[in-house]
């Protein structure tokens, strides 16, 4: 996993500033550096896709942005990576995942992901873009619904973690 750090603080702040549609030269800070950290991880390999996870239509409607995709698009740019941020959608409404325990996370994202080109996938090496990773519920289910789908590798990079011990309710 490649991330900026633990989900506290001022990086706590700047995730929160770019969940709003306001907060977008936020949200480019971060996509940059956590650009850079991919870039320079030597373990990175050669990357085929750039996905963000998705976020239900109508939570995006309402928040204005996709952080994720706007984390995304940034680090496929620096990469030169094709960006792909509708080879994933949610399949239906899934409570937050901030509201719920830990065993509740993974009950609630369990086949909440569909992959819509499932083609594009097959011997890829994806780097899954999110801006914050609690419980890792989220990023278990879909990195197992891309290699059900024929990806070889899924490298996961969020702009923040909880920090060891603070997964959640």
């Amino acid at each position: 996993m490649i991330t900026l750090g633990d989900h506290s603080g001022l990086l706590q702040q700047a995730v929160i500033a770019a969940k709003q549609a306001s907060g977008a030269p936020v949200a480019a800070a971060m996509a940059e550096l956590l650009a850079t950290t991919a870039a320079q991880t030597d373990w990175l390999g050669k990357v085929d896709l750039v996905i963000p996870t998705p976020i239900y239509w109508l939570r995006r409607i309402r928040r204005g942005v996709n952080p994720a995709e706007r984390l995304g698009a940034a680090i496929a740019k620096r990469l030169n990576v094709k960006f792909c941020p509708r080879l994933l959608k949610v399949a239906r409404i899934m409570r937050k995942q901030s509201e719920l325990r830990i065993a509740a996370r993974r009950a609630n994202v369990r086949d909440g992901f569909r992959v819509r080109t499932p083609h594009l996938l097959t011997n890829a090496t994806v780097l899954l873009v999110d801006d914050v990773m609690t419980s890792g519920a989220t990023a278990n289910e879909i990195t197992g619904k891309m290699r059900r789908c024929g990806a070889s590798r899924v490298i996961v990079a969020v702009a923040a973690r909880a920090p060891r011990g603070e997964t959640g309710n």
